[in-house]
């Protein structure tokens, strides 16, 4: 990921992440209770039918991009969480992406799976920092994190609590 300026990483993972349009959390909520797969994966794929492998700051940063949405979930599915409460997860959301895009070295094909799965994460931080797409914005973060324990090797991952 230190090939490109950190700008430059962050516009990519921009730029992959406009193509496509995760569920909100209605249609997350469905996808949990009918154990159906989404239609949309971002266009992410395995490694040969494994994992992509990872690294010590790409765990250590979806871990926190997890814990971070656990804790706030409560409050999001309740309707109570604020619009300062969003822009502060936002802003963590943000932070977590940059610090795995600063530290994280993985191949080059591993890497470009990973952008697809933190351009997803950025979508939901934007979406979490405007007036109308506060929950749709976390649903797109668990529908990340979702993806990433599908897509990449992470000992210990366990999927969110829905």
């Amino acid at each position: 990921m230190s090939r490109f300026p950190p700008f430059a990483r962050l516009l990519l993972v921009i730029l992959l992440c406009m193509a496509s349009a995760p569920p909100g959390l209605a249609a997350l909520e469905q996808h949990e209770h009918n154990g159906t797969t989404p239609r949309n994966e971002s266009g992410l794929s395995l490694d040969n039918g494994k994992p992509w492998q990872t690294d010590a700051p790409l765990r250590k940063g979806m871990e926190a991009i997890q814990r971070d949405i656990q804790d706030a979930l409560p409050r999001i599915r309740a309707g109570s969480q604020t619009p300062r409460q969003y822009a502060a997860l936002a802003r963590k959301m943000h932070n977590h992406v940059h610090h795995v895009t600063k530290y994280c070295k993985l191949p080059p094909k591993a890497d470009s799976q990973l952008h697809l799965v933190l351009g997803e994460v950025l979508q939901g931080a934007e979406a979490m920092e405007a007036q109308n797409g506060q929950s749709s914005g976390a649903a797109m973060i668990v529908h990340a994190l979702d993806l990433y324990g599908r897509h990449f090797d992470h000992a210990g991952w366990k999927p969110l609590d829905h």
